[in-house]
């Protein structure tokens, strides 16, 4: 990979596919900010917004608005965009079935940092293959799995790999959504925490339970509809599951992930000498105390997580410093390509043992098995 001077003029930056992750939701009060890709070039010195391509009018209006771009730099086309614009960042952000595509033609105009949406590709040959393409590129790149920046859950990497809380035995996992739309942020942190992953047992969602369980809590319009609709194409339909995952290590995790009235991620995992909770509403660490209850046994009880940590858990920033710095150094980012086709692999594996019913290890995974999500 070429690196990129420090002292380079502010990147300039485009956008394919201006939809909630690009830039909405920004508009909601409630979440911290910034916290979409055209939050981040605006509030980032060393980017400019100039910008962005989407095939829906309405929207591609609306983020013009939001950012101050003018119409001329507003496209249907992202083809149009790059040819024009010719960004030195591009930020993915249309559906999974188009990322890959996109990406390669971002490549191929001279881009030279890639900023892609989750999940990296709908099959872990894409993903492998656009991992090797950005590298004869020389360009840099990085897949949106902010928390492994997150000092939290740096700390937890920590304490398992250096067993602070005794050996860790088993994960619980619970998410709200898909297998590998959502899924992706829960494989891209197990494996983090607990390394390659030995087999996959699991059960998918049917059509009926999904239809049951209400919305979480994001709005979907007709518009929206029709947009999914023709995001899901070509492939297996993402869906909600259990799995069981049994990892190289020991580690077992069992995942509950899919379709519910309400909205949450969460990790729990048990150490022999301790628990650890982590997610979107829960942060908790318990170690063993004397127990108020029975004399002589000691019982688990919560602990100031604070006390634990390191000048090494520190927060690595933003996914955007990852890749900024990614491109001045040559260096890839631990958000890169390469792990992101690894978390859709641990994602593919669980929906493939979920349709044969059978056992899936890495030997017997399908990397052709095309997974449409969002």
């Amino acid at each position: 990979m070429r690196s990129m001077s420090e002292s380079a003029p502010p990147y300039r930056a485009a956008i394919i596919g201006t939809g909630r992750i690009a830039s909405l939701l920004e508009r909601d009060l409630l979440r911290t900010r910034p916290h979409t890709h055209a939050g981040w070039y605006a509030a980032d010195e060393r980017t400019r917004l100039v910008a962005g391509a989407d095939l829906d009018a309405g929207r591609l209006e609306s983020f013009g608005a939001d950012w101050n771009i003018d119409e001329a730099h507003l496209h249907a086309d992202y083809r149009v965009l790059l040819e024009r614009d010719r960004p030195d960042i591009v930020s993915i952000c249309a559906y999974a079935a188009d990322r890959v595509v996109m990406s390669r033609a971002a490549l191929a105009a001279g881009v030279r940092g890639l900023w892609i949406e989750k999940a990296v590709a709908c099959t872990v040959e894409e993903g492998d293959l656009l991992a090797r393409d950005v590298a004869a590129a020389g360009a840099a790149a990085v897949v949106d799995h902010p928390r492994r920046l997150d000092a939290r859950h740096r700390a937890v990497a920590r304490w398992v790999r250096e067993e602070t809380f005794g050996r860790l035995e088993t994960v619980h996992v619970l998410f709200s959504g898909h297998v590998v739309h959502t899924g992706s942020h829960a494989w891209d942190l197990l494996l983090a925490w607990c390394g390659p992953w030995a087999c996959v047992d699991a059960t998918l969602d049917t059509a009926a339970h999904e239809a049951d369980a209400s919305s979480d809590g994001h709005q979907r319009d007709e518009a929206d509809e029709v947009r999914y609709a023709g995001a899901l194409r070509d492939g297996v339909v993402d869906r909600g599951g259990r799995a069981r995952i049994l990892f190289e290590n020991g580690v077992e995790v069992f995942v509950t992930g899919g379709a519910k009235r309400y909205f949450v991620f969460q990790c729990d995992l048990i150490c022999s000498g301790g628990r650890i909770r982590i997610g979107n509403d829960v942060w908790e660490v318990l170690a063993p105390a004397e127990s108020p209850r029975y004399s002589g046994y000691r019982e688990l009880s919560p602990i100031d997580p604070s006390t634990q940590m390191c000048a090494e858990d520190r927060s690595r920033g933003s996914v955007l410093g990852e890749l900024l710095t990614a491109m001045h150094t040559g260096v890839p980012s631990i958000l890169a390509v390469d792990s992101a086709a690894r978390a859709l692999a641990l994602g593919v594996a669980v929906m493939q043992a979920g349709l044969t019913g059978r056992t899936i290890t890495p030997a017997t995974l399908d990397r052709s098995l095309r997974i449409a999500s969002i």
